[in-house]
């Protein structure tokens, strides 16, 4: 299978990396992912766990809007995002 490419301002190649799953365990809710998106790919998850204790978590609830540019890895503290590059069939 062959990878989505694209380039870089300087013609440089690369490959994006695009959103793939968020570790709600490990996510502090800080919203840095949120806010550093362009596309709008996240949104704040609340919920109560067994004792009534609030809960809250970022989550990805646009992944196909995702372009790949990284930038809410880079900002997370806790590195609770996976990216993949994106396959493409022939």
């Amino acid at each position: 299978m062959a990878l989505v490419k694209s380039y870089k301002k300087s013609g440089e190649e690369y490959i994006p990396k695009y959103i793939f799953s968020l570790n709600k365990e490990e996510c502090i809710a800080c919203g840095r992912c949120y806010r550093s998106c362009p596309m709008d790919v996240f949104e704040l998850f609340i919920e109560e766990d067994e004792d009534g204790e609030e809960i809250k978590y970022m989550t990805i609830t646009n992944d196909n809007e995702c372009i790949g540019c990284g930038t809410c890895n880079k900002v997370c503290p806790k590195n609770c995002l996976t990216h993949k590059p994106l396959e493409i069939g022939r």
